[in-house]
């Protein structure tokens, strides 16, 4: 039963998990902290489900391109209506028509959670078959166009995307994909030379163009040198010529630790990883649609002061130069020999980062939502007819 005292909020996806890091665990619980929001998130299930705070609605996952896809808009559509929100925050496309639905028949405000430019993902990226792409870009680009009028709302989840999309208008908040850990769980880096072990990390999506492939060549080469390297790479493959391509390279190297499931890896366990990890590896391949996009895992990586080899991309690079976070490498062209004695000689962390923290974007949040919730609504009319 709802609290008749707090405006009710669904967050909802089609691909994202019920516990997803930026649903659930920044946005959703940022709302349910404040005590003002009754908060429900809907997304595919989930190894973990907590309801304490954030009432989670999973639904059965689904592969990529399925019928059970096609359908989900119409699985959420139900859980949602019998919800009956005040403000309604989606972060797909696929949820476009359904939020218009809401909007138009039980006046319910809509916030559009723009994680993505679908357009330049769909177009450059290996999701769909290359056939396909330019119309499925044009498609979702249209519709993502056509409906912005009906949008109370717009969350950019990159501030690149200001300059990227124009179907936000200036009815656009950026809020930034921030990492959300407590100060107890960051650590200094630890000097490598006496280690054991020499723990690096993949983590993230995992696919050609987030990097996995040069992960495993950076890997495999710094193993040569120094056997006590390992590399655990952790998170979610939605393709499986990829994924099997992955299993291939990595069955002969038992220092390679693969950890996938078939639906997207708890957040909480890739932040153990991190922990225990000494180097990360960011090692995506450029292109239109990472170019402006700051990497969450470069957040994560540091938040928890964990130095990491990077690729030589400017933005991130100059993002990442004042705490001296990072090796800077061109993938196409780099000697693990250098990466090694930088590895082993360089401080890292000589100042603390900041600004990268959920912290900085939770004011941001709840200022939107509390300006489209019923009861500021019903108080601003109230103003109105008094003066």
């Amino acid at each position: 039963m709802a609290d008749s005292h707090k405006s009710t909020v669904v967050i909802a996806s089609v691909l994202k998990p019920v516990d997803d890091s930026r649903m659930y665990e920044k946005i959703g619980l940022t709302l349910a902290d404040s005590g003002e929001f009754a908060v429900h998130v809907i997304g595919c299930a989930s190894a973990k489900i907590n309801n304490s705070r954030v009432i989670q609605h999973p639904f059965k996952p689904f592969k990529r391109i399925s019928l059970g896809r096609l359908f989900a808009p119409w699985r959420i559509m139900m859980m949602t209506l019998r919800l009956k929100p005040d403000v309604f925050i989606f972060a797909t496309h696929e949820l476009l028509y359904l939020a218009m639905f809401l909007k138009i028949t039980r006046k319910c405000r809509i916030i559009y959670d723009v994680q993505e430019n679908y357009y330049w993902n769909i177009l450059y990226t290996t999701a769909f078959p290359l056939v396909f792409r330019p119309f499925v870009a044009l498609y979702v680009r249209a519709k993502e166009m056509l409906s912005a009028r009906y949008i109370d709302h717009f969350f950019l989840a990159e501030k690149g995307y200001e300059q990227e999309l124009s179907f936000p208008g200036n009815r656009f908040t950026v809020i930034e994909n921030k990492v959300r850990i407590e100060d107890s769980d960051i650590k200094l880096p630890a000097a490598l030379l006496t280690k054991e072990k020499i723990n690096l990390i993949f983590s993230g999506t995992l696919s050609e163009t987030t990097g996995v492939f040069t992960a495993i060549d950076v890997a495999v080469k710094l193993h040569v040198i120094d056997d006590r390297f390992r590399l655990t790479i952790i998170g979610f493959c939605s393709q499986p010529n990829v994924l099997e391509k992955i299993r291939l390279l990595i069955r002969p190297r038992s220092f390679i630790k693969l950890v996938v499931r078939d639906r997207p890896v708890p957040h909480a366990d890739i932040f153990k990883h991190i922990q225990l990890s000494d180097f990360g590896l960011v090692t995506y391949q450029i292109n239109p649609s990472t170019m402006n996009s700051i990497p969450t895992k470069l957040y994560e990586y540091l938040g928890f002061h964990l130095p990491f080899l990077l690729v030589n991309h400017k933005s991130w690079v100059d993002y990442c130069q004042p705490y001296d976070a990072a090796i800077i490498f061109d993938p196409a062209h780099y000697d693990a020999g250098t990466l090694y004695r930088d590895m082993m000689q360089r401080s890292f962390y000589t100042n603390s980062p900041s600004g990268v923290y959920w912290e900085s974007e939770a004011p941001k949040l709840l200022a939107i939502v509390r300006k489209l919730r019923p009861a500021f609504r019903h108080a601003v009319r109230r103003a109105k007819v008094l003066e």
